[in-house]
């Protein structure tokens, strides 16, 4: 809050009080309006798309338990946010990645790591799914009422010679 209000009004008081009692009530003014106008703005359907790796993927994972896999994410049009924090917010949410059919892991960013620690055969080949879930794991919906969803499918081995990693 700035001093002028109060410099002001002490200089008021220097003036008068009738000044002073003038200025207040105007100060006091405010126009009242019952008007409530909600005014609605069309966005496009949100998109969510898998930037890396790119589709068929050899991904060297070397010989690490603990290594994940990061799925770069383009997204637009929503709001990604930790579980339990959009509320009545449309269009907002987090992220499932599923590998094989099986939900291994989730996040709130554009980066959604695939961890590979606890996968019983670490070199193979992976279906990936990135789902956009609200906050009660229920898919979001994006364009035309389908899931809003990205998928990719990636293959693991220890060294990928052939240099297509992620």
């Amino acid at each position: 809050m700035t001093r002028f209000p109060h410099a002001f009004l002490r200089s008021l008081r220097a003036s008068g009080p009738s000044l002073v009692l003038c200025a207040a009530l105007l100060a006091g003014c405010t126009e009242e309006s019952d008007d409530t106008t909600t005014e609605t703005i069309e966005t496009d359907p949100p998109t969510i798309s898998i930037k890396s790796p790119a589709e068929g993927a050899c991904v060297s994972i070397g010989e690490a338990p603990d290594v994940r896999i990061p799925f770069v994410l383009e997204v637009k049009a929503l709001f990604l946010r930790p579980p339990g924090y959009c509320g009545d917010t449309t269009a907002c949410g987090h992220l499932e990645l599923s590998a094989n059919g099986k939900v291994v892991s989730r996040g709130s960013g554009t980066v959604v790591e695939f961890p590979m620690i606890g996968v019983a055969d670490r070199y193979d080949t992976f279906n990936v799914e990135i789902v956009a879930v609200d906050d009660e794991g229920d898919p979001l919906q994006g364009g035309e009422g389908s899931v809003l969803r990205a998928t990719r499918t990636i293959t693991t081995a220890p060294s990928c010679d052939t240099g297509g990693g992620a």
